[in-house]
């Protein structure tokens, strides 16, 4: 695929962040499990938060291969930080495209600028890829509304400046018809948050845990109109599940890379590691499934851009992406032997991740029943 003089340009600039800010400060994060807050701000000072957001509002204007290049030289660096930078907007696309203008100017604009995190709150303790059944109830009472529910491993969650918040306005059938969003403020009073302990993931991400109870938002905190708070998360999904499988090419790629260069040096009975005939075929096999699957994600992408309902590509993407990261990222640890279990060098925090991009934004079950009735009930 040609990318253009900007793409190129993107690239280059994400990969040398990556080497000079990212990598060396993974372990410190990943051992802290510290929010990289500093090293968030100063991607953002170098255009790799919002590439893909509008111009107008300060964003990149790359559209979703600009966010695909970023994503996959960061998450090769290391996957929790890449988290941490890429997660910095959650929710401001749907507030930069259905927005009122002084909304995107209040929140789109200082995230680009790296002053303020967003996030946004779709799942619920009780449901996850069942989206369009939530229960975070929103009512209207004059010139507010009053939100009450729950959500769960949300993005930024705890940290967030606000968060784009689903929730139910109606009860019609189908269900789906019946969801709007909001932007809640933190500190809003009856919005409370903690974090998620004990996940499996890498120690820099922020997972938070939400409660609303009758927390107050006027009604200028409604992002477009009520009930359509599905379509908008809709909208969104294709283009995220290609960040997924951009991010999971990364991690990937990062978890080879440290593999090539630990067989390159260990030796085993008196021979390479990289020598061995298993070894190598293995590492080919990879690099071969690599590339091929890079071509297919950013072809994906670029057809996107033409056709926003495309949905079935960007499922096949996620899910061998995802299945992809895994496996790689298992192999590493078992060539680095007992070393591929300890932090510093760095594989296992790869292996982690690679379970989370086969779960959230469509879990693989879900992208097989796309694929699935793409391919069987036409």
């Amino acid at each position: 695929m040609r990318l253009s003089d900007a793409e190129s340009e993107l690239r280059e600039r994400a990969a040398t962040f990556a080497d000079e800010h990212v990598e060396p400060a993974a372990v410190e994060h990943e051992r802290n499990e510290k929010h990289p807050t500093d090293i968030v701000r100063a991607a953002a000072r170098e255009g790799l938060t919002t590439t893909s957001l509008p111009a107008e509002y300060g964003g990149g204007g790359l559209g979703i291969t600009g966010s695909l290049l970023v994503r996959e030289e960061l998450y090769a660096a290391d996957p929790g930080i890449a988290e941490a930078i890429t997660g910095s907007m959650f929710g401001c696309e749907i507030i930069a495209d259905d927005g009122t203008e002084a909304q995107a100017e209040r929140w789109v604009r200082p995230v680009t600028n790296g002053e303020v995190i967003t996030g946004a709150a779709m799942t619920e303790p009780r449901g996850g890829s069942d989206f369009a059944n939530i229960q975070t109830r929103a009512r209207r009472d004059g010139d507010e509304y009053v939100l009450d529910g729950e959500k769960i491993f949300i993005g930024n969650g705890h940290i967030a400046d606000a968060v784009l918040v689903f929730a139910r306005t109606s009860d019609p059938d189908p269900p789906h018809r019946g969801i709007s969003s909001f932007i809640v403020e933190a500190g809003t009073d009856g919005f409370h948050r903690e974090p998620v302990e004990g996940y499996v993931g890498p120690g820099a991400m922020a997972l938070g845990e939400l409660t609303l109870d009758g927390a107050r938002v006027p009604v200028e905190a409604r992002v477009g109109e009520e009930g359509e708070g599905f379509y908008q998360a809709m909208r969104t999904m294709n283009g995220s599940r290609l960040e997924i499988a951009a991010s999971s090419i990364g991690a990937a790629r990062g978890a080879l890379d440290h593999t090539i260069e630990y067989i390159s040096e260990r030796e085993t009975f008196g021979k390479p590691v990289k020598d061995r005939q298993a070894v190598r075929h293995r590492i080919a096999n990879y690099e071969a499934r690599l590339e091929a699957l890079r071509t297919f994600t950013y072809k994906t992408a670029r057809d996107l851009e033409e056709n926003v309902e495309l949905a079935e590509e960007p499922a096949m993407a996620k899910l061998l992406a995802a299945q992809l990261a895994e496996e790689v990222a298992s192999d590493a640890i078992q060539l680095h032997g007992g070393y591929g279990l300890i932090d510093e060098y760095r594989v296992e925090e790869y292996l982690r991740w690679s379970k989370i991009a086969q779960i959230y934004d469509g879990t693989n079950e879900v992208m097989r029943s796309i694929i699935a009735e793409s391919v069987l009930d036409e």
